[in-house]
Order: C-alpha cells, then sequence, then structure tokens
C-alpha cells in the first residue's frame, strides 16, 4: 500500500503541489485577518467607499444558508464536505484533462480550508464585503473564491466544449 501512495505522489505531484499553494496561500490570509481584526479589536476595516475588511463566523453553507449553531451541525456538514472531497479527489486522480483537474483543484483546495475553519472554529470566517450604493455583497473570503472560480471555468467548459479535448500536458 505504501508503494500505491509514493507513486501517487510522484505523478500527481504538480496537482498536489498546486493544492497544497492555493490551500497554504488562504490559511496565511485567514491567520492574518483573524489577527489584524482581533488584535485591533475592530469589527470591521472600511478600506475604501465600497470595499471592507469585516469578521464575519459562517456556521451555514455558501451564503449562509442552512446553519447549523451547534457543533453536531457543523460535524455533519463536514462529514458531508469530506465525502465530497473524496469524490472530487477521486476525479482529479482520474482525469487528464485540463480543465476539469483545474476546476477540481481550486474546488478542493476551496472546500479543505473551509472544513478546516469548521473543525478549528466551529464556523468558516469570512471576511470580504463589497458594498456600492445600496447595493450590498455577500461576505467571503478566499476559498469561497476558489470555489466559485472552480465553478465559473466548469460553466465555461459546458458552454464551450471544445476545451474539454485538450489534455494536460505531464
Amino acid at each position: 500500500m505504501n508503494k500505491n501512495i509514493f507513486r501517487l505522489l510522484r505523478e500527481y505531484r504538480r496537482e498536489i503541489t498546486i493544492f497544497a499553494g492555493l490551500f497554504i496561500i488562504d490559511r496565511l490570509v485567514k491567520m492574518y485577518l483573524l489577527n489584524f481584526l482581533q488584535e485591533s479589536q475592530l469589527n470591521s476595516f472600511r478600506l475604501n467607499n465600497f470595499f471592507e475588511l469585516v469578521l464575519v463566523w459562517n456556521k451555514g453553507v455558501s451564503y449562509g444558508l442552512f446553519p447549523q449553531q451547534g457543533y453536531l451541525g457543523q460535524l455533519l456538514i463536514v462529514f458531508i464536505s469530506l465525502i465530497i472531497c473524496a469524490w472530487i479527489a477521486k476525479f482529479i486522480i482520474n482525469s487528464d484533462i485540463r480543465y476539469r483537474k483545474i476546476t477540481l483543484i481550486l474546488i478542493l483546495a476551496g472546500a479543505t480550508s473551509n472544513i478546516i475553519d469548521r473543525l478549528i472554529y466551529g464556523a468558516v470566517a469570512d471576511f470580504f464585503h463589497f458594498e456600492i450604493a445600496s447595493y450590498s455583497w455577500y461576505v467571503f473570503n478566499i476559498a469561497d473564491m476558489y470555489i466559485v472560480g472552480g465553478l465559473i471555468i466548469l460553466i465555461y467548459a459546458f458552454i464551450y466544449p471544445n476545451i474539454k479535448n485538450k489534455p494536460l500536458k505531464k
């Protein structure tokens, strides 16, 4: 079994490196912003008239849907998220198509980082808030941008299916 693990690590080192880089960037930004806002004792920090940093703990799934106040609810979200992440990892391993790997690595890195937040804090830390005139966007984090970016690539691939035929060069 160890031989299989090392073979997979060698074979997918590019994907693992990309995943690790994305994951580490999100974790470092979250740690920095958590420390900055908590040490400054700020609820929010407005950078200009349309963007602010604000700490919001998301106890639900996307956009705060289905909030889970208790620890058991958060564990349920983590459990379901881990199953989805394993499924995504399987597709990454079984795919040699560029858009699919990029899409799935982005989604996996974002989802994994948000799972770590749920395990450590019992909620996901969101920070970025855009507001233009009376329009206010949801508060989100970098992991959320990875997930949405991956989904945008996936949607683009369905609209323009010819990119599906371009294999990833190894």
